[in-house]
């Protein structure tokens, strides 16, 4: 576990070195033996149980070890109810003496700032329950709350209300609520240990190397070890902190301290290429290998923060630059620091599993910069129907809609040349977080064991990808999106620890929204007029008897009878067959001249013939192939273009685009409208219709 995450306190794999962590580290003792409880599984005999009760226990005395760190009553001296002991001894046990972090026994130490940020990357179990005082709690009253109020529930027409549905039965933000507590969790977690480092000194300015005996106030300086330690301590809370206040878009505590950003540069400049190359198994405190991973984590950390500062200082402001079209300047400027970071993360050689995490941590902040060309989109979508004006110029005076007489949004006034390819950008970003996730994390069983953060990654970067389709794509590139998604869905319910686990909650909630997206999906054929049922769920390419064709066509029917895409692909050369990932999208194409569906069209010269994946692409071993597809009178056709209809957010009228709003925003998953999430508006879910 410990190579998943930065903080990378000294080693104590010796077990001669046991004594020393015990007797010195307290607090961080207690922490990696809590947070081990709970992934390991005890053998034997009621394994399962005891590891639960061992976990509890665990749990239960670092939070009291906690609790006297923070009210300063880890001892006593010879004070008020203290006890008499000498003065002499009074000096060397005080608390408030100036090598405080180095007393034995102290629960004030760099190892308890390092406990803090461990438990911001591993939760306790007991996160996921209520406290144990909650007695007076465990009957209230069902709240009612007031029709008029915001993400109102409807009245039943009985003096009452029915409770909204939303996603699943649930707001979006309900289905996020342990994300809540985590972010608050860590949040003053984080406070207790920067305060903790302020107090030990961390970020006092103070000489690179002290002269023998110049530094009498703090002797712990004296040892390189510790100062190597003491300034990663500086750079973790700058990661943390900064991570987490610009996620919640909160102030950080950090601010701009002085020499904040190149701390550890002084002692241990930054590491040559070839130096990593050539250590690339060392992972010991204070390596070259260590210090380049570290360095990996603060570039990121330095792009997000920039992100935040000049596209989302505040809503006003990202509104405005929406308005006057300069994000799009923005935009191209951070295209290079991107792939900066890309290029030298790639020259650098480092174990798999930390790959992954900062690969992670690369495209998630790569979908949330270039997420605002997506929200701009949106914005113009809520604008234009606002205003009651149309979304873009109409050809025929006299019927002046703003469909231009077909099913689709004038595609100009809502979406420029730019806009499509900084979305393309968010698009790609996501499907190569969840690649990393189901190829890179989950073989190795890593994924059960990565921190939290990187689970609120792994949704938000999927709900990203998510929103995308509201402007609409290409049916191959809907089925490779959708199959990630049901990959990293599968990944994120196998892959836990225990039945609490957020990733439990996550993979129901995307879960959720799939198959409420492939029910909701228009398509819009490339060849004009309804190809639903023209098409033949065997492709007349497929080299087989037709015995075989019959056998799979039934089987790969909609189970439910619909006019959809059939559950099952073909099968494959060793007769295995997959999940069709356009299984419940529906093969009916929608009638141009209906005014009653608004999609987003393709982008001029997007008809054009390009690959297609869909399920009449199949060679003769069962595999997927390049092409559109075949009719049934041999004809080719390129691949149909879907989206989500639109009417839901032209027509809404309360509220603005936010870059979350509310949980959303919290929780980075992009766009909302008016408080509720994108994907609530869209799927009509803000109106109590749930699954």
């Amino acid at each position: 576990m410990v190579p998943l995450t930065p903080v990378l306190p000294p080693t104590y794999h010796s077990p001669s070195t046991h004594p020393k962590l015990l007797t010195e580290e307290p607090i961080l003792t207690i922490t990696l033996l809590t947070i081990s409880s709970r992934y390991m599984q005890l053998t034997g005999r009621g394994g399962r149980s005891r590891s639960y009760a061992i976990h509890e226990k665990l749990w239960t005395y670092l939070r009291g070890m906690i609790e006297r760190m923070v009210w300063g009553q880890e001892q006593f001296g010879s004070g008020a109810g203290g006890s008499a002991a000498s003065d002499e001894a009074e000096t060397q046990t005080s608390s408030t003496a100036p090598w405080r972090g180095l007393k034995k026994g102290s629960l004030r130490t760099l190892g308890t700032v390092e406990s803090l940020m461990l438990l911001t990357e591993w939760h306790p179990r007991a996160l996921h329950f209520p406290p144990g005082d909650d007695g007076d709690e465990l009957i209230v009253k069902e709240e009612r709350w007031p029709a008029e109020d915001a993400g109102a529930d409807v009245a039943d027409g009985e003096g009452g209300f029915r409770s909204q549905k939303g996603i699943g039965g649930k707001r979006i933000e309900n289905w996020l609520e342990p994300a809540w507590r985590s972010d608050r969790m860590c949040w003053m977690l984080l406070g207790n240990a920067l305060a903790l480092a302020f107090e030990l000194g961390v970020f006092d300015r103070t000489p690179e190397m002290p002269s023998p005996g110049g530094d009498t106030q703090r002797p712990d300086r004296e040892s390189l070890s510790y100062r190597l330690r003491e300034q990663r301590v500086q750079k973790l809370l700058y990661v943390y902190v900064t991570q987490l206040a610009g996620r919640l878009e909160w102030t950080s505590m950090v601010g701009n301290l002085p020499g904040l950003r190149d701390m550890g540069r002084r002692l241990g400049e930054h590491v040559h290429v070839d130096v990593v190359r050539a250590n690339a198994a060392d992972l010991s405190d204070g390596s070259p290998m260590d210090d380049a991973i570290l360095n990996c984590w603060i570039d990121i950390t330095d792009l997000m923060k920039s992100g935040n500062e000049r596209l989302f200082p505040t809503r006003k402001v990202t509104r405005e630059l929406i308005r006057s079209g300069s994000y799009v300047s923005l935009l191209e400027d951070f295209a290079p620091m991107l792939r900066g970071w890309r290029e030298n993360f790639n020259a650098l050689r480092m174990p798999d599993y930390i790959r992954c995490v900062l690969e992670i941590e690369f495209e998630y902040v790569r979908v949330y910069i270039n997420s605002l060309a997506l929200q701009a989109v949106v914005e113009r979508c809520t604008s234009n129907a606002g205003n009651g004006a149309t979304p873009g110029p109409t050809t025929d005076a006299a019927t002046p809609n703003p469909r231009d007489r077909t099913g689709s949004i004038a595609f100009s006034s809502l979406m420029g040349f730019q806009d499509q390819e900084y979305i393309k950008e968010v698009v790609d970003a996501s499907r190569n977080l969840l690649r990393t996730v189901v190829e890179g994390l989950l073989p190795g069983d890593y994924l059960k064991h990565c921190p939290v953060r990187t689970y609120f990654r792994i949704v938000s970067g999927a709900m990203f990808l998510l929103k995308t389709f509201a402007l609409g794509a290409k049916e191959d590139d809907v089925a490779i999106s959708l199959g990630l998604m049901d990959s990293t869905v599968e990944a994120l319910r196998e892959c836990i620890v225990d039945d609490v686990h957020l990733g439990v909650r996550f993979a129901d909630l995307l879960e959720v929204l799939t198959m409420r997206i492939r029910s909701r999906f228009v398509r819009m054929a490339t060849g004009g007029g309804n190809r639903g049922e023209s098409r033949s769920p065997a492709p007349a390419h497929r080299a087989q008897d037709q015995a075989e064709q019959a056998t799979w066509q039934v089987a790969d029917a909609d189970p439910d009878g619909g006019n959809n895409t059939g559950y099952l692909l073909p099968p494959r050369g060793d007769g295995t067959r997959t999940p069709n990932p356009l299984f419940g999208i529906s093969t009916a194409s929608v009638d141009p001249d209906d005014l009653n569906v608004s999609i987003m069209p393709p982008p001029p010269g997007s008809f054009n013939f390009t690959p297609s994946y869909n399920s009449n692409n199949v060679d003769a071993n069962g595999n997927l192939t390049i092409g559109g597809g075949v009719s049934d009178d041999g004809s080719a056709y390129p691949a149909d273009w879907l989206g989500l209809d639109l009417n839901p957010l032209l027509n809404y009228g309360g509220g603005g685009v936010g870059a979350g709003g509310g949980a959303s925003q919290a929780y980075g998953s992009g766009v909302s409208v008016g408080g509720f999430d994108l994907l609530e508006v869209l799927l009509n879910d803000m109106e109590g219709n749930g699954v």
